[in-house]
């Protein structure tokens, strides 16, 4: 059967990311892997997801096994609302929809406002699930680099008054500002004032993924866009992946309320509804308090095994190469110098069975050869220790062979 006849158009676009192939090769069981973004599974809160499972069945379990309303659970779409209103975002249930992750809702942001062809705007590097998710829907993506303190507004601002000039605007931007993935930085308040006084000059959106967002170490919260967005251009994505679970598939969408019924009727052909007991277990959780026990719990974890992989990569690798000093979240931004390769290198590792992440798969343009992505929020601390010797092991022999190449 010939299916390539058959496709839509937009499915020509549609592929697995370099990132997400690579998975499969260093997520082996054998493998040190520093490569996927997931929460450590030793965290999971194991005993009381057992508890608040066993009452929840017993007392709602007609209802959390049956389907449930597109926007999703009142009851947490209540709680979540008012989350966001202590937060500084005022807003109420009919503000709120569930998602399957934020994932879901960066697909769904995509399906309801991009044709082909239309201008969206991203980070560069950025997260591929973002990535990939406006790309499905053929967007025309403009990456824009990134620094310690986030997007390069001033960039932003010179490509945004060329794009204007040859009558183009974007529909949005696209934006991880806390912590992000995958260089680990975070965009500082200046910059987040910028960028909405640009989204009002040029008349586009800013969608605020903010998944790692309570995952801090160190430092003051910044605070969000939503909070200071007085015109409802800004759409806010959250999720219970890093600070629960990401098996229970549930994050929500906070835009206004004319948005989210769209929204809602794109999910509706899409999925029905989200996980009825993903969410019933996400309330009992957060309206008990208990996740906040919880985050609080993982912040000392998690800032642990960061300062262990940081103070090991400063000890093993070579002075010419440099690396982010996140301040929370998941990931460490190692850079080589120009000319190297971090694909060769991780071909290299994964022979020792040492895995990490290459940059150019969170690049739209073909940049970031020289480029990786190193998580330690999964790695137990004895792999951080041997993982990162061999790596520099390797880096060291590389870096040799490399300068002899450029001297020869």
């Amino acid at each position: 059967m010939n299916f390539e006849q058959l496709y839509a158009d937009r499915a020509q676009c549609m592929k697995t990311s370099a990132v997400r192939e690579f998975f499969k090769l260093t997520e082996q069981p054998d493998v040190m892997s520093f490569a996927g973004g997931f929460p450590s599974a030793d965290f999971f809160p194991m005993e009381k997801v057992t508890e608040v499972l066993r009452d929840l069945i017993a007392e709602e379990g007609k209802f959390a096994l049956q389907y449930g309303p597109t926007e999703g659970n009142l009851e947490l779409r209540q709680y979540l609302a008012e989350k966001m209103t202590r937060e500084g975002s005022p807003c109420t249930a009919e503000h709120i929809i569930i998602t399957n992750g934020s994932q879901q809702g960066m697909d769904l942001i995509s399906k309801v406002f991009v044709n082909p062809g239309d201008v969206v705007i991203v980070e560069e590097p950025g997260y591929v699930g973002g990535l990939g998710a406006i790309y499905n829907y053929e967007a025309d993506r403009i990456s824009i680099p990134v620094d310690d303190d986030g997007i390069r507004v001033d960039l932003l601002a010179a490509r945004l008054r060329k794009l204007h000039s040859e009558g183009r605007t974007p529909k949005f931007i696209y934006l991880v500002p806390n912590f992000q993935n995958p260089t680990g930085c975070t965009m500082n308040l200046a910059r987040r004032i910028k960028m909405l006084a640009l989204a009002r000059e040029y008349n586009f959106l800013i969608v605020e993924d903010n998944p790692y967002g309570e995952i801090r170490f160190e430092g003051q919260a910044v605070q969000s866009m939503r909070s200071m967005d007085t015109d409802g251009r800004v759409i806010y994505l959250g999720s219970f992946s890093k600070t629960f679970s990401p098996g229970i598939r549930v994050g929500w969408m906070l835009a206004e309320p004319e948005l989210i019924q769209k929204v809602a009727c794109a999910k509706g052909s899409t999925d029905l509804c989200s996980n009825s007991l993903g969410q019933r277990m996400a309330y009992r959780f957060a309206a008990s308090g208990y996740i906040e026990l919880h985050v609080s719990s993982l912040i000392s974890r998690y800032k642990a095994r960061r300062d262990l992989m940081l103070s090991c990569m400063e000890k093993n690798f070579p002075a010419d190469v440099t690396w982010t000093h996140p301040k929370g979240g998941f990931f460490i931004w190692v850079t080589l110098p120009d000319g190297m390769t971090a694909r060769q290198l991780l071909l290299k590792s994964i022979e020792r069975k040492v895995a990490f992440v290459d940059g150019a798969g969170f690049f739209v343009n073909g940049k970031g050869e020289n480029t990786a992505r190193f998580s330690f929020s999964e790695a137990a601390p004895d792999k951080i220790i041997e993982g990162i010797a061999i790596l520099g092991e390797i880096m060291q022999a590389e870096m040799v062979a490399y300068k002899k190449e450029k001297t020869a």
